[in-house]
Formats: C-alpha cells, sequence, structure tokens
C-alpha cells in the first residue's frame, strides 16, 4: 500500500461491489473459507470488494480479517431486500464498518435476525426509508441488478 502513497497521477482500480459469501444461502460452494475467498477475488485482479450478503452481515469480519495483509480492500455491505416490490439494494459502508454494524443497521431496518442470510427475507420499507437509514450511517445506497429481477427497471 505504500507505493500508493508515493504514486502520483491517475490510477485505475478494478472493483466488484456486489459478491456474496457463504453467508448468502445461494451461494453455490458453502465449504469456501475466507482466504480462499479473498484468494479467488485478488486471482482476478480485483483491488476492492464489497461483501453483500443477502440481508446479512456475518462473513463481513472473517473477510476482512483474511485480506487485512493482502491489496484488497473490503468494503463491508449488505443486500437488502425491500417493500412489497421485493427490490434489492446494495448499501455499502465505510470500511471500519464491522458485521456488528451491519447487523444492527438490519435491525432497524426491520429484518429479524433469524431471517439473516435468507433471500427470502425481506423488509417492509420502501427504498425511500432504506435509503434514508443507510444516509444516517453514512452509507451509499446502490440499486442492485436494476435491469433484471428485483431491480428498480423492467
Amino acid at each position: 500500500m505504500k507505493e500508493h502513497l508515493e504514486y502520483k497521477g491517475t490510477r485505475w482500480y478494478k472493483c466488484d461491489l456486489h459478491l456474496h459469501t457463504i453467508a448468502s444461502k445461494c451461494f453455490q460452494d458453502q465449504a469456501v473459507t475466507p482466504e480462499q475467498w479473498v484468494d479467488r477475488a485478488i486471482e482476478q485482479g480485483l483491488n476492492c470488494v464489497a461483501v453483500t450478503d443477502h440481508n446479512t452481515g456475518t462473513s463481513i469480519d472473517a473477510i476482512k480479517e483474511a485480506a487485512k495483509d493482502k491489496n484488497l480492500t473490503v468494503f463491508p455491505g449488505v443486500e437488502i431486500t425491500c417493500d412489497s416490490a421485493k427490490v434489492h439494494l446494495l448499501i455499502l459502508f465505510d470500511v471500519t464498518k464491522t458485521s456488528a454494524d451491519i447487523s444492527d443497521f438490519l435491525v432497524r431496518a426491520d429484518i429479524k435476525r433469524d431471517d439473516f442470510g435468507k433471500q427470502t427475507a425481506s423488509t417492509v420499507k420502501s427504498i425511500f426509508d432504506i435509503a434514508t437509514l443507510a444516509n444516517k450511517d453514512g452509507a451509499i445506497v446502490i440499486p442492485a441488478h436494476i435491469d433484471e429481477y428485483n431491480g428498480l427497471g423492467d
């Protein structure tokens, strides 16, 4: 990371801001370790990732720990399902946030702890309510897969 401080000029970073881990029930290989997950992100040439599991943040601390001595920036986040239309939003938090911070956010968003990690879990709050809640936490809101099922568009 020190080389970045000495570098002057424009620099491009490869990022994926919508990634799941074993905390999402839909993640195919439930045997993947946090170290394997981080190594795979680096193998793909990623410099920056956001962990955005379905309605949970339980893997964030383990992923951040696995990445701490590697050249990979990890943004804690969550993919939350909102309102009766079941629209998915990505909520990205500051890199200093933890699994507990994401859990607290989800509780305030009216996601039950028993439903954490379930793709079928949702809040009755609107996307605007969730955006306001996220904004209070200094988080960024990104519509997930906007042109597909559970997106903002058709």
